[in-house]
């Protein structure tokens, strides 16, 4: 019995790169991934939201709840803040 095994980035290249993001997920695929797994939130103004966790607070300079938020309030906030 062969075993095809693939390797799926869990929110992208999150070791390397700010999980979730667009460049988390093209590092991801530069290294040869065969697929991302990422989770999607609905923001209040009913906009699909990349974010693993139900809040900013983690991996964003902000705070709050996602589905608290509209699209353009989420779009001033750094993905990338508490990675580098």
């Amino acid at each position: 019995m062969k075993i095809d095994t693939k390797i799926i980035a869990h929110r992208g290249s999150k070791g390397t790169r700010p999980e979730n993001t667009l460049i988390s997920f093209q590092a991801a695929i530069d290294d040869g991934c065969d697929g991302i797994e990422t989770d999607v939130h609905f923001s209040k103004d009913r906009q699909f939201i990349i974010m693993h966790d139900e809040t900013v607070d983690r991996t964003t300079n902000g705070s709050g709840l996602i589905y608290e938020k509209n699209l353009a309030e989420l779009k001033h906030l750094d993905a990338g803040i508490r990675f580098f």
